[in-house]
């Protein structure tokens, strides 16, 4: 018997800000009286050229983890710092042993890809059936889709889309109507 997973990708291009859109979507998602948990991304400054701060909120108590090693002005290669990727994949399964009404991961990206960072907690938040969210960049998507054993489901960056496919695998206490008005304040 096949089982359902509640989980999509939200896949993203140059110029959109799935962030963004997340970030819009956990706050009308909690004002609906739904838990989120996991870790949302986001860049900050500007630390060397084409290289910008990488900070991750733990949702369930909006600690932030800074994701790369402050190495100075100069750096070129990986800034990822690896004992706070440790730390940020702790808090995701924390995240998952808490069960949530909707988890999201901060990225399926090349440590995943690779068959580390968060892909054996994101395997168990599945196997659980918690609702789950994955920002990743399109080039990632096929590596995804392997991971999944077959074709996932996969949304636009828009807050419109995160909350409809919301809607269909995190009952609420609240209407769409009311969802929708929540989401028009918090722009």
């Amino acid at each position: 018997m096949a089982t359902q997973l509640h989980t999509a990708a939200v896949v993203y291009g140059p110029g959109d800000d799935a962030d963004a859109a997340l970030a819009a979507a956990v706050q009308v998602l909690r004002q609906s009286g739904r838990t989120v948990g996991g870790l949302l991304q986001r860049f900050g400054a500007q630390i060397a050229a084409c290289k910008r701060e990488m900070l991750l909120q733990v949702l369930l108590d909006d600690e932030t983890i800074q994701l790369n090693d402050p190495r100075g002005p100069g750096v070129q290669g990986c800034i990822l710092d690896t004992d706070a990727l440790a730390r940020a994949t702790m808090a995701f399964r924390v995240a998952v042993e808490n069960r949530p009404d909707l988890l999201l991961a901060s990225r399926f990206g090349k440590e995943e890809v690779a068959g580390g960072g968060l892909r054996h907690e994101m395997a168990e938040a599945l196997i659980a059936g918690i609702p789950l969210l994955v920002p990743m960049r399109v080039a990632t998507l096929p590596a995804w889709n392997a991971f999944l054993g077959g074709p996932g489901e996969v949304l636009a960056p828009q807050v419109d889309a995160i909350l409809a496919w919301a809607a269909g695998h995190c009952p609420s206490r609240t209407t769409w109507a009311e969802r929708r008005a929540a989401a028009e304040t918090s722009r």
